[in-house]
């Protein structure tokens, strides 16, 4: 669950699959390169796929990064009392942000939710939610099962 998103204010922030919580595109962060940033796609990459086989999704105003290919970059706060403090940086400047998104934090401390990353069966971090099964598996082992390997290339039963 999110603690706000663009639609409420001008911060999205939801706790992480990689662990901690993370302000996503955030208006604090300098712009970095997008998939729409010429040179960035890397077409062997199964994970942009789909975007590349949606037809040429490079920025047709320049060739290395413009204002309209490039984003702010996300922030990873390493605890509750780091993400409140954000909130109230992005109010500071004149973002706005929900009162609920503080009242959400604020819970989830009380609660002592972890804010450890979400681990796929073999270790790895970089998660993918499975929609069929309900689980969490790194991106390597969708890969492989996407590759066709008929086993479990967790090891684990998770990708069966």
């Amino acid at each position: 669950m999110s603690y706000c998103r663009f639609s409420d204010g001008d911060v999205y922030m939801y706790p992480s699959t990689r662990g901690g919580i993370e302000c996503c595109s955030c208006r604090l962060a300098d712009k970095v390169p997008t998939v729409f940033t010429p040179g960035v796609i890397d077409e062997s990459d199964f994970r942009w796929d789909l975007l590349v086989a949606g037809g040429d999704l490079v920025c047709t105003k320049c060739e290395s990064g413009c204002d309209a290919c490039m984003m702010h970059d996300s922030i990873t706060l390493n605890s509750y009392e780091e993400a409140i403090d954000h909130l109230n940086a992005h109010r500071d400047v004149g973002h706005k942000v929900p009162e609920y998104a503080f009242d959400y934090l604020k819970g989830d401390m009380e609660e002592s939710r972890s804010l450890e990353p979400l681990l796929c069966k073999c270790g790895k971090t970089t998660m993918v939610f499975d929609f069929e099964t309900g689980e969490h598996h790194c991106v390597d082992c969708i890969k492989e099962k996407s590759d066709g390997e008929e086993e479990d290339p967790c090891g684990g039963g998770c990708c069966a």
